[in-house]
């Protein structure tokens, strides 16, 4: 090659991460007269460049928000800032259900549900999905830019076990784009059942080059009313990291190292330090939810009909109690997943379950009417 330059620079990293490069190195027989670790590390900044390079599109920012009901409903929300990089006429969506619950929900179908044709079964679990794109940039919590009209919108109905959309974009190499993603499934959460695993999870999954990645995942305690202890022992949401081949990574050493380290924070309801901000980031998922239930798609379709529009206004009643916990990892791992776990409590029964609506409904009522002949300046309360 003629014209070919190398340019000497020096990369400053931990003593760990310097430590483990030489050992990859050494383990795949790297001989390079400048030492073994810059040959390993040239090629993984030029595979990672090319990546970046070479996608279709990158995301710039990604943030997800999910809300796990007390009946076992789960709620996301997804945007993403995209550039391209290259021309493109559609934008391609998907979400799908994790395995593991695909499973489950066969098992219950042929127990319970055996007159049902399994791929309407399985679109009877989704109260909703709804696709979006919009030109240049959007902020999550401005909600009245993400009442413009978009680009393309689309609501998948004929999806069973997954949902997806191709969103007209016809936009050029170098533009911004905002995607959003919504769901909601009915009775998504795994029940503790015999010789299964303990925990139950949110899967986030990296599957195009990004940066910028935040989660915040809020589970209702009143989830855990069948486990029958005090709210205290109830364990704290937990970050895991798998791979599409479902492989778990031990612990968090997958981003231990601090060029790539991540923030995170946890806790519950009770703490008002951080509780506050947790309530008003919900507060905002679910008037983002409600909106789209009144909208329509650019091709005319209803996001929901009405019965599943009545399922999702009372599932999102803001809870008296929750657990959450948010993540912000700048630089978080191509191909990976993040996943956001808790406990699995047990199925509650049908008695119980009626019970638990009954005295949910006598303290909702209960605030409505306490709330009628409180006067300015008197103390108003749980916001």
């Amino acid at each position: 090659m003629t014209g070919f330059q190398e340019r000497n620079c020096q990369i400053r990293m931990s003593s760990s991460l310097w430590n483990l490069v030489g050992e990859i190195a050494a383990e795949l027989g790297y001989a390079d007269t400048r030492g073994p670790h810059s040959a390993i590390i040239r090629e993984m900044v030029a595979a990672a460049a090319a990546k970046w390079t070479c996608s279709p599109y990158v995301c710039r920012s990604s943030d997800y928000t999910a809300f796990v009901t007390k009946d076992g409903n789960i709620f996301l929300r997804h945007v993403q800032i995209l550039r391209l990089n290259s021309l493109r006429e559609k934008l391609p969506c998907f979400i799908e259900m994790k395995p593991e619950k695909r499973d489950y929900y066969r098992k219950q179908k042929d127990l319970n549900h055996q007159d049902i044709p399994e791929n309407k079964w399985f679109q009877r679990q989704w109260l909703l999905n709804y696709f979006s794109v919009w030109s240049g940039k959007k902020s999550l919590d401005d909600l009245k830019s993400f009442e413009q009209k978009p680009l393309s919108s689309y609501v998948d109905h004929f999806g069973t076990t997954y949902k997806s959309a191709d969103l007209a974009v016809h936009a050029m190499s170098g533009r911004f784009l905002t995607r959003e993603t919504i769901v909601g499934l009915k009775d998504y959460v795994q029940w503790k059942e015999p010789r299964t695993p303990l925990f139950d999870r949110i899967d986030i999954p990296i599957d195009i080059p990004t940066v910028d990645l935040q989660v915040c995942v809020i589970v209702d305690q009143s989830l855990f009313e069948s486990l029958r202890i005090d709210r205290e022992e109830i364990a704290n949401l937990g970050l895991e990291f798998r791979n599409r081949e479902s492989a778990r990574f031990e612990g968090k050493d997958v981003a231990q190292y601090p060029e790539i380290r991540f923030d995170e924070q946890f806790g519950r309801s009770s703490d008002p330090e951080s509780s506050g901000a947790i309530r008003r980031h919900l507060e905002l998922f679910g008037q983002r939810l409600t909106s789209i239930l009144d909208s329509r798609t650019t091709e005319g379709q209803k996001a929901t009909d009405s019965a599943g529009r009545i399922a999702i206004v009372t599932s999102l009643r803001p809870p008296d109690h929750f657990l959450f916990y948010k993540l912000r990892w700048p630089s978080p791992h191509l191909g990976i997943e993040v996943c956001v776990r808790w406990e699995k409590p047990p199925r509650p029964t049908a008695s119980s379950s009626a019970l638990l609506e009954k005295g949910a409904s006598r303290r909702f009522s209960s605030r409505r009417r306490t709330a009628r002949p409180q006067k300015k300046g008197q103390d108003k309360g749980r916001e």
